[in-house]
């Protein structure tokens, strides 16, 4: 189980992430629609086949609203078929939908900081004397307002999942299993579930050819950990060659099983790869804590490092 990710496929508008200054947005949009003597100026976010409006001009009296939720509309192909970065236009006529009321439209790209699509700034029927380098510079200036915001909203997301995930594997690192397995263990037991604590250590032989390098085994031996795992287990690499998971099992045999199969799963895709094993199994009525058992698991893979 790693560290969750933003999911760029929520809504803005639901999210309420301290990054995002939707008031600010509100402003840029209302300024925006001054500066063209446009019937309605639209932030919108695109999300798959659906869109919403994220901001509108408050007085709008053509369903174009805040909120509002559009099917995917052929301005949004429009934008994603067009290379300009700047301020495009398109004929209303055209583009149909929502928009079938307009005569012009002018559409500015915005994306998230990985390159896709966000959606786009749309400006409705602008007045053609407004329509002018100058005006143009401002919306290439809110874009970039938009897009630092949306930029800040993913290093904010990176630097969470950093904190607690292992750079080298991606899975959780000490930090983050000693801040989410608690949490998970105490669920399950809410629920009755058993659970059991494996400690897994690479133990290099000498006498084997090694093919891979200690980089390679780390990454091998973390990539078929978090294969084998489900949803409510969790894993982590809690130093260079070591690694726990939290698994949630029926009984200590079905524990016993998921060791055999991580084994085999090694051993089959990397022989010289030699694993030694500790364990530890606890019933939901155990009132240990999570550092116990894991000790009592780190003292059993010692006993069994031979």
């Amino acid at each position: 189980m790693l560290a969750p990710k933003i999911n760029h496929n929520s809504w803005l508008r639901e999210m309420d992430h301290p990054a995002i200054n939707l008031p600010r947005w509100q402003q840029q949009v209302d300024l925006i629609n001054d500066l063209y003597q446009s019937k309605n100026t639209l932030i919108i976010q695109s999300n798959g086949k659906d869109a919403q409006i994220v901001c509108s001009l408050k007085q709008a009296d053509n369903g174009l609203t805040t909120g509002t939720m559009l099917q995917r509309e052929g301005l949004i192909d429009a934008i994603c078929d067009n290379v300009s970065h700047g301020v495009t236009q398109f004929d209303a006529t055209k583009i149909g939908g929502s928009f079938s009321d307009f005569d012009r439209l002018l559409a500015v790209k915005l994306n998230w900081p990985d390159g896709r699509l966000f959606g786009c700034l749309v400006i409705c029927d602008p007045k053609s004397d407004r329509v002018i380098a100058t005006s143009a510079a401002v919306c290439d200036t809110i874009k970039a307002l938009i897009q630092g915001e949306l930029k800040q909203m993913y290093l904010m997301g990176q630097l969470q999942r950093l904190s607690v995930q292992d750079e080298f594997t991606c899975m959780l690192n000490p930090y983050g299993f000693n801040l989410m397995a608690p949490r998970q263990l105490s669920l399950s037991r809410r629920f009755g579930s058993h659970a059991g604590l494996i400690v897994l250590e690479e133990q290099p032989s000498p006498q084997l050819q090694q093919k891979y390098t200690e980089s390679q085994r780390i990454r091998i031996i973390a990539r078929i950990i978090s294969d084998s795992m489900r949803e409510a287990d969790i894993s982590a690499r809690i130093e260079n060659q070591q690694f726990i998971i939290l698994a949630f099992v029926d009984n200590e045999a079905n524990l016993d099983s998921l060791i055999a199969r991580l084994r085999k799963q090694v051993h089959r895709e990397a022989p010289e790869i030699n694993l030694i094993v500790g364990k530890s199994f606890f019933t939901p009525d155990t009132q240990l804590s999570l550092i116990p058992m894991q000790q009592e698991a780190i003292a059993d893979l010692e006993k069994n490092r031979g």
